[in-house]
């Protein structure tokens, strides 16, 4: 099973952890674990195409939380302005941003009180995302997308 199929799974397991009484530690790890297992779910597809296998590590820590938000940002502006772009990059990119969201408030916002439902919500954003992407994975318009993930900002065509 790939990495970004066990952070999944592993996010599932930490909200369902304590049957009673979720520790606030189980249902915060979920959050970040979902987040990081679309994170790497797209990293890895992208470093995967790169021919020289013992660089496609070293490639892969050059992926940047920050970029790729904003990369997500204009993917959601883009549809909405009427871009034809498949409605499950869509999914993609919002479940993406929503995620990283969710993953900053439950690593930094000690004030916040997660419950399972909090959690369930977020993880669904996760199931949700890998279902659209591995729908679209091959078409054009997802490997434009890794590939805008990557580089630096590229000309619009």
């Amino acid at each position: 099973m790939p990495f970004a199929d066990d952070l999944l799974e592993q996010a599932d397991e930490l909200a369902f952890k304590e049957q009673t009484n979720p520790k606030q530690a189980s249902l915060r790890r979920a959050v970040s674990t979902a987040y990081y297992a679309l994170f790497h779910l797209l990293i890895d597809d992208a470093v995967s195409k790169w021919a020289v296998e013992r660089q496609r590590s070293i490639l892969a820590r050059t992926f940047d939380h920050g970029r790729m938000k904003g990369i997500c940002d204009d993917v959601v502006k883009a549809v909405k302005g009427g871009a034809n772009l498949p409605q499950e990059l869509n999914i993609v990119a919002h479940n993406f941003i929503q995620l990283q969201q969710h993953r900053l408030t439950a690593d930094y916002d000690n004030a916040k009180q997660w419950s399972r439902t909090d959690v369930v919500n977020v993880l669904a954003l996760a199931t949700d995302a890998f279902n659209a992407w591995r729908a679209i994975r091959t078409e054009d318009a997802a490997q434009d997308y890794l590939l805008q993930l990557f580089l630096p900002r590229l000309p619009r065509q």
